[in-house]
């Protein structure tokens, strides 16, 4: 009993999230939870414990596994019971709560014991095995998705593409040190590059697996030409330039709508003599071109398709996930070979010293420039995937918001760490785009069941409405969450091993200088 107890205290992180996923979406999502957080947990308790054989693993996994469960399953039984009640609808019959509490426990332990024991083989063998589920969880987890009717899927896809558009920004602001704040530009040349080549618009309908690379060079040209004229800044001043890219681009496609083009020279001599019939039209003579269509976007946009599968639809998420799913292995394959090149290790020196690496012989021009465009690149990547997707683009999409919503990932997650960009982007995309409009409907149906018939003043029942909407806070909560991180844990939630000395190296000096007083 103890252990078990001790094992609830250790899991209580994991424990807590799943089961505040089980109480906004009941039913099937605590055998979710309990398979995807099993695995989480029996990998990470086995971290930092010596684990001589597989048998020792699998017991630290059961144990940790069991308590997560027991966490799921007590939530399991309060939504079934009582929450779905307080929120106007049908408790859940016991024996069905009981069913759904027990296959949470039993995956939990399963999942977590089958983890632990791979972390007990030996090396290299536990390594491949455990990348071996990791791949297993990524290609079945559509098919189970389906089967619990959770209806996640979409939101997967969602996290997926941000994904890469972190792992692009993570290339300039993690690896080089240039804070980039008008990255979600590339993502909007990405997209409309994808929007411009493969929609009946302009006429131009190539097929998506070739504009998806032209999207991606243009959008790695677009890179050099932010990065040129950013050369000699660094710090506040480059932050100050990439955010008035970012602005721009997005006005820029927004106005686009009637080109013309004249002969400079022409147009020249014709305004000085006062006589426009001797200017020289060379696009939009009789009418004006219009490239992007405003503010009412470009739509449709042709969608990628294959021999056996055929156009990809909007009502099947299997082709699109998977499509992702290889756009993000193929990023974090490519970022982590340049990451570990000759130019990955510039890169690092740009960030640490960039004096001192010109004086060491690196090409400051080069460097940066190659870090612009190979995060451009990847957010080319995205932006095509993306446009393709929903199949319409529209400017306001690409606005500032989306640059920093890109950046906390980045910071939430680690600096120069891909696993901790990627759990940001979890983190951050999921509380966005699943569970805070889950909790705003169960909020909603507790307010309208529960507060709001006992509340007889108007004015406050339209306060208490409009104060206990998570969406309409949706900002502030993650500033909050951005407060505590800088205060409580600045180098991220995975940090890279150097800038968590950078960043605790004063601490840390602090503390034995004060431990030297005290001991004078």
């Amino acid at each position: 009993m103890q252990i078990i107890l001790k094992a609830l205290r250790a899991n209580l992180v994991l424990g807590a999230v799943s089961a505040f996923t089980v109480l906004l979406f009941g039913g099937w999502s605590g055998g979710v939870m309990g398979w995807l957080l099993g695995t989480a947990t029996g990998y990470l308790k086995t971290q930092d414990q010596f684990v001589p054989n597989p048998q020792v693993g699998a017991r630290i996994g059961a144990v940790n596994g069991l308590a997560l469960g027991i966490w799921t399953a007590i939530a399991n039984l309060a939504y079934g019971l009582i929450l779905r009640p307080l929120i106007g609808q049908s408790s859940v019959p016991l024996g069905q709560s009981l069913l759904y509490a027990i296959v949470s426990i039993v995956l939990a332990t399963a999942s977590a014991t089958l983890m632990g024991a791979i972390q007990g083989l030996a090396n290299p063998r536990h390594k491949q095995a455990t990348w071996f589920t990791l791949a297993f969880i990524l290609l079945i987890f559509p098919f189970v998705d389906q089967i619990a009717k959770t209806g996640w899927i979409a939101t997967v896809i969602q996290i997926q593409i941000f994904a890469m558009l972190a792992l692009g920004l993570n290339i300039p602001v993690g690896y080089a040190g240039l804070l980039d704040l008008g990255y979600a530009a590339f993502f909007a040349i990405g997209a409309y590059t994808t929007g411009m080549l493969s929609s009946p618009h302009l006429g131009i309908e190539w097929n998506f697996w070739i504009v998806i690379w032209i999207a991606a060079a243009v959008a790695a040209i677009a890179g050099i030409i932010l990065g040129a004229p950013t050369l000699p800044l660094r710090g506040d001043y480059l932050a100050i330039v990439t955010l008035g890219f970012g602005e721009i681009v997005p006005i820029v496609f927004r106005n686009l709508t009637e080109i013309k083009i004249v002969e400079p020279i022409s147009s020249l001599v014709a305004t000085i003599l006062n006589k426009p019939e001797l200017a020289i039209c060379l696009v939009g003579c009789d009418q004006p071109f219009n490239l992007t269509n405003g503010e009412a976007g470009i739509n449709p946009i042709g969608r990628p398709s294959l021999p056996i599968i055929g156009t990809f639809s909007s009502t099947n998420y299997l082709p699109w996930y998977y499509l992702v799913l290889f756009l993000v292995l193929f990023s974090m394959f490519m970022i982590n070979r340049l990451r570990n090149s000759r130019l990955g290790r510039a890169w690092t020196a740009i960030r640490e010293d960039e004096l001192a690496a010109s004086a060491m012989g690196i090409n400051r021009v080069n460097v940066k420039l190659l870090a612009f465009a190979m995060g451009a690149t990847f957010s080319g990547f995205a932006g095509a995937f993306y446009g393709s997707y929903i199949t319409a683009i529209f400017p306001s999409v690409f606005d500032f918001s989306v640059s920093v919503i890109i950046l906390c990932m980045v910071i939430l997650g680690g600096l120069g760490n891909m696993t901790g960009v990627l759990l940001g982007c979890i983190i951050i995309m999921a509380a966005d785009r699943l569970y805070l409009p889950q909790l705003a409907q169960v909020l909603k149906g507790l307010l309208n069941t529960t507060i709001l018939p006992n509340v007889a003043n108007p004015a406050l029942r339209d306060f208490l409405a409009i104060s206990f909407d998570p969406i309409q806070m949706r900002l502030f909560l993650f500033g909050l969450v951005l407060v505590v991180m800088m205060i409580v844990r600045p180098e991220g939630l995975v940090p890279n091993e150097r800038r968590k000395a950078e960043l605790h190296s004063e601490n840390s000096v602090a503390n034995e200088s004060l431990a030297d007083v005290r001991s004078a």
